[in-house]
């Protein structure tokens, strides 16, 4: 236990203040009479009889008048305004993406890249692989025979709200093409699936964006682990408060519900 050579009381060793909690006179951290330097610890000259700076050396016996008087906190002055502004980063600018007419360029011109590819001899020896490839070359297939439905205007509410014409739309605008087992095909021709894949999803944002503003269909706002369940708009399987996973999406059509989402809570 410290005592204050000042009041001769006992003082915590952590009370956490450079102060004498009794008498209120600094103790700890007291500037040295010689260097100004804060480096005593005057509870040290009543237990040793003495104590030495740090910093110059000095031997000090006997607890300082300079340090009776009250300790103050210097007032550290505010930098001024204008040194304290900083610039943030702008906001990058979104990506300028093709229309569809040019994702559409893309895909066919990179089309042929992947059919020779996909008539390699590493190919013809893995049935399997061709006919992965063969399934996904049809569905690029009616992605084109899709978009030219779209250009000759054919895609109207009542298009939209016949089954069939609805899930082939969201087969191919809303939906991940190509499979999770195209890591199985060689490395050349997975380069060729990847530059075709990515005009193909190009190609889905930018219809995706016209079937919104010139048909008003819009994919129904829900999001697995944080909405909750809404029987109105959704067939719900389970009976928890909040949808787990989407089974099958739901659709607006100018804010009607076009068809249920089908749910797992």
């Amino acid at each position: 236990m410290n005592v204050c050579p000042y009041c001769s009381e006992h003082v915590p060793t952590f009370s956490g203040s450079p102060a004498c909690p009794h008498c209120g006179r600094a103790i700890f951290d007291v500037p040295c009479p010689h260097c100004s330097k804060r480096t005593l610890n005057l509870t040290l000259i009543t237990r040793h009889g003495r104590v030495v700076c740090f910093s110059c050396r000095s031997e000090i016996s006997a607890a300082p008048e300079l340090v009776t008087a009250p300790i103050t906190i210097p007032v550290v002055q505010a930098f001024p305004a204008h040194e304290l502004m900083t610039s943030t980063r702008r906001a990058p600018r979104p990506p300028v993406l093709p229309s569809a007419a040019e994702a559409r360029a893309m895909l066919e011109e990179n089309l042929v890249g992947l059919e020779r590819a996909a008539g390699d001899r590493e190919m013809l020896t893995a049935p399997d692989l061709r006919a992965l490839i063969a399934r996904y070359l049809d569905t690029i297939s009616a992605v084109l025979i899709l978009d030219d439905v779209m250009l000759r205007g054919e895609i109207t509410e009542e298009w939209l709200r016949g089954g069939d014409h609805l899930n082939g739309l969201i087969r191919l605008c809303f939906r991940p093409l190509w499979p999770l087992e195209g890591a199985l095909l060689p490395p050349a021709v997975q380069a060729w699936v990847l530059i075709v894949d990515d005009a193909a999803r190009r190609w889905a944002f930018a219809r995706r964006q016209w079937l919104s503003s010139e048909c008003g269909l819009q994919l129904m706002p829900i999001v697995p682990g944080v909405t909750t369940i809404n029987r109105t708009w959704q067939e719900v399987d389970g009976h928890g408060a909040v949808v787990q996973r989407i089974i099958t999406p739901g659709f607006l059509l100018h804010d009607d519900i076009l068809c249920k989402a089908r749910v797992q809570a």
